[in-house]
């Protein structure tokens, strides 16, 4: 780094001023995914919010829908979770911040964050992180279902750089459970181009035995399975198979 130069944002280093000035011009964004969700979520709902960073989608939809009942959020890098706490603080809803990651499995592993100024950027598979300008960071996960929580969402988002399977692995017991089924909505990484894209279909799949229909965050209808790139989807849900 040449002297006097900025050092780079990263999720171990930056503070919430910063991380919150790199998302608002990213905003319009967030915005588009809270309006095609704002008709799933009631004022007084439940949401779950996985990979929320430092909590700023949920601080947008908020903003946006007067949302005002119980949020969970999960964010596995320490130092977001810990801005994500103070995100949390601020919100007219009720919010928890859980300090872990969503996975299949209980467990400690690796999370790969950008060191190039992408705060969006931090992904557990470790194939789309080589050769790029990554650090690894430890990290905890756990199975939704070893969590102890009890309420039933309205609305799921699960935007995790591609964990989508793992996530999905590791609640699919309890969203078979629930009544009514919540929307889901999902960022899906690389679409056909993800490194375990048989895993991804399989958790999808999964989802469509219990009665759930894909859509765009637009309304259009999509097969997932046609998917060539990263693309956020919409998980609704219909009569159960």
């Amino acid at each position: 780094m040449k002297p006097g130069a900025a050092a780079a944002l990263t999720a171990q280093t930056v503070d919430l001023d910063r991380a919150n000035a790199f998302f608002e011009k990213r905003r319009a964004g967030y915005e588009t995914l809270a309006d095609a969700v704002s008709a799933y979520l009631p004022t007084d709902g439940v949401l779950f919010d996985v990979g929320a960073n430092v909590g700023f989608f949920t601080k947008v939809l908020v903003e946006r829908t007067g949302f005002s009942g119980r949020a969970h959020l999960f964010e596995p890098v320490p130092n977001l979770a810990e801005l994500c706490a103070l995100t949390a603080d601020e919100l007219s809803c009720e919010a928890t911040v859980h300090g872990v990651g969503l996975s299949d499995a209980d467990s400690h592993l690796e999370i790969f964050v950008s060191s190039d100024g992408n705060l969006g950027w931090n992904t557990m598979v470790e194939q789309k992180a080589r050769g790029k300008a990554m650090i690894p960071v430890d990290i905890e996960v756990a199975r939704f279902d070893g969590l102890a929580i009890t309420e039933v969402p309205d609305l799921v988002k699960i935007d995790v750089e591609g964990a989508e399977y793992l996530v999905l692995e590791g609640m699919l017991p309890s969203i078979a459970l629930w009544s009514p089924l919540p929307v889901i909505l999902c960022e899906i990484g690389w679409g056909a181009g993800h490194p375990e894209w048989p895993q991804e279909l399989a958790a999808f799949d999964a989802l469509r035995a219990l009665g759930y229909e894909t859509t765009l965050v637009n309304g259009d209808r999509v097969d997932v399975r046609d998917l060539r790139s990263t693309t956020d989807v919409l998980f609704i849900p219909g009569p159960r198979a």
